[in-house]
């Protein structure tokens, strides 16, 4: 049964490729991440703190560590640390499991996600809270508060479908929000954490769902919480939240496939352009007039 339920997502979505692909342009890239140290980048966000300084980090299996970058793709760093001895800032009492995700809170913190579950058997999924140190002088983060949560409507680990891995996070509104990625079809729940107690397994609200005919692999919102970008495969998806809700998913949406290679990095630059990164560790801008009504 289970090789007949692969074959069917497999089909499932090889079917949709033709039009997920059509007509799709292909990003120029307009700078690159300048480090060795970061391999893979799974998460790109904007400082909320600190001008001209964006924060991504390396996946799973890499030292939990954050770097901070220019807009350009110069590292930002300490005078005395030379670029080729560049590794970072180590978030203390963290450990990178399977990291995919940053955002910002309110009260000048950062936020990691702990929350890359391929094979949705993980119940240790966690975020990490820490003020957000300094790029220019700190080589080592304050302490992170780690918060365990969980999903309420999982109940098998694994499950018949694998619905539960995430790569998104994003702050809006005074809530911490995560989208996830699905591994047996094109949908995307969207869950907000009502609670974030350190020794506690949070349980997720589910808030809404939405197919966005691909895997989500990030998401952020506008600095004044009325937009929501969805980073997927080929391309990104624009919400705008209801006046009254905050279901992201039933608002006004737009579209725009482009090809910029494995992107897994979203951010808001300003309300009027959205920056992106790839595991290649190339940059990319996107304005917000790109997308177009679905």
């Amino acid at each position: 049964m289970r090789a007949i339920a692969a074959c069917f997502i497999f089909f499932f979505f090889l079917q949709g490729l033709p039009q997920a692909f059509e007509d799709r342009p292909e990003l120029e890239p307009y700078a690159r991440l300048n480090s060795k140290a970061v391999k893979e980048s799974s998460a790109f966000l904007k400082s909320p703190s600190y001008k001209d300084v964006y924060w991504t980090l390396n996946d799973s299996g890499n030292t939990p560590a954050i770097f901070a970058f220019t807009r350009g793709g110069k590292p930002v760093k300490p005078v005395a640390v030379a670029d080729a001895d560049y590794k970072g800032i180590v978030v203390s009492s963290a450990a990178n499991h399977d990291w995919e995700a940053m955002a910002a809170d309110d009260k000048g913190n950062l936020i990691i996600g702990d929350i890359g579950n391929n094979r949705n058997r993980r119940k240790s999924l966690a975020v990490y809270i820490f003020p957000e140190p300094d790029p220019a002088r700190d080589l080592v983060s304050t302490a992170a508060i780690k918060v365990q949560f969980r999903y309420p409507d999982q109940e098998a680990f694994p499950p018949r479908l694998l619905n539960f891995d995430a790569e998104s996070l994003f702050w809006a509104g005074g809530r911490l929000y995560l989208v996830t990625k699905h591994r047996s079809d094109t949908m995307a729940k969207l869950y907000r954490f009502d609670s974030l107690e350190p020794n506690a397994v949070n349980t997720l609200k589910l808030v809404s769902s939405f197919d966005v005919k691909a895997m989500a692999t990030d998401a952020a919102a506008s600095p004044d919480g009325k937009k929501l970008a969805v980073l997927t495969y080929d391309g990104a998806w624009l919400f705008e939240k209801p006046a009254r809700s905050d279901n992201y998913f039933a608002g006004a949406k737009k579209r725009f496939f482009f090809g910029a290679g494995q992107c897994e990095g979203i951010t808001f630059d300003g309300p009027d352009a959205l920056l992106i990164s790839n595991e290649q560790s190339e940059l990319f801008e996107l304005k917000v007039s790109s997308f177009t009504r679905r």
